[in-house]
């Protein structure tokens, strides 16, 4: 009895670790990190806290809309953030302003490098909103998702083969977790891959995807573009996808356990501070 009690216990802080979005917190500052140690580059505390900050408030701000916009049976998590409107939209708020105050009293000069980020960002909001965008959002997500991660270190020439397993990596995560909800989006009217294929040929595409990723960093680790290091924090990641997809069908548990499939990018840092090889 003790022992189901405890079960339960932890399922429910697991499920509203993801519904309040800190899975999701914890995987961009792990990419961040990432490619922080890849790069060789500083990552400020100011401009660390802008991103976390910022992709909190809105993931928050998301699931209030689409919890918003559900039609009954409401899932738990629209459950959730009805019966505590109130304290979400105060969060938001508050989150945003911290945000404001970051980008424009210490991270200014970055926000205004990267103009051309924000407002394609902005247009492309708009136009998901008014369901007016023409490219499924799948691709919006993954591409933008990407860039954003990025955007610290434009100051690198190329596009490293690594960037390309981890943008197809995020490709084939969002493409499977986005299965999850093709009756809302269909109800909703949401442009996504989901709705122009069969729920057979979406599967298969994210698979295609997520082993394409795979090839492309394993290529790259043999044609010694990839050192062993990053290749086993990235090469991890696609492992913990990969054993999730399999292990974790329940839609709750696949979505929490995906968006924590970016863990393992943390290994690289780690075994830098510690070993001193860097």
């Amino acid at each position: 009895m003790f022992r189901n009690k405890n079960n339960n216990r932890a399922s429910n802080v697991s499920l509203a670790f993801s519904d309040l979005s800190f899975d999701i917190v914890v995987s961009v500052f792990a990419n961040l990190i990432f490619f922080t140690a890849y790069f060789q580059t500083e990552l400020r505390l100011t401009l660390l806290l802008f991103y976390l900050i910022s992709v909190w408030a809105l993931y928050l701000a998301d699931h209030l809309w689409d919890a918003k916009k559900e039609i009954a049976p409401l899932s738990r998590r629209s459950q959730f953030y009805l019966q505590n409107q109130s304290k979400v939209q105060w969060a938001i708020g508050i989150l945003f302003v911290l945000a404001l105050l970051l980008g424009f009293v210490w991270e200014w000069k970055f926000l205004i490098q990267n103009q051309t980020y924000l407002f394609c960002f902005l247009i492309v909001l708009v136009l998901v909103v008014k369901q007016l965008s023409p490219v499924p959002k799948e691709i919006l997500v993954s591409v933008f998702y990407t860039w954003g991660i990025l955007l610290p270190f434009s100051n690198t020439k190329g596009l490293p083969m690594l960037v390309v397993s981890f943008f197809l990596h995020v490709l084939a995560n969002v493409l499977q977790t986005y299965r999850i909800d093709r009756e809302r989006d269909k109800i909703q009217n949401t442009n996504t891959l989901n709705l122009w294929l069969s729920p057979h040929l979406a599967k298969g595409l994210a698979i295609l995807v997520f082993l394409s990723g795979f090839t492309f960093l394993c290529f790259g680790f043999h044609s010694q573009t990839i050192p062993f290091v990053f290749f086993l924090g990235m090469g991890l990641s696609y492992l913990w996808l990969g054993l999730t997809w399999y292990f974790f069908p329940k839609p709750s548990y696949l979505k929490l356990f995906s968006e924590l499939s970016y863990l393992p990018m943390f290994l690289p840092p780690i075994i830098f501070f510690f070993s001193g090889l860097r």
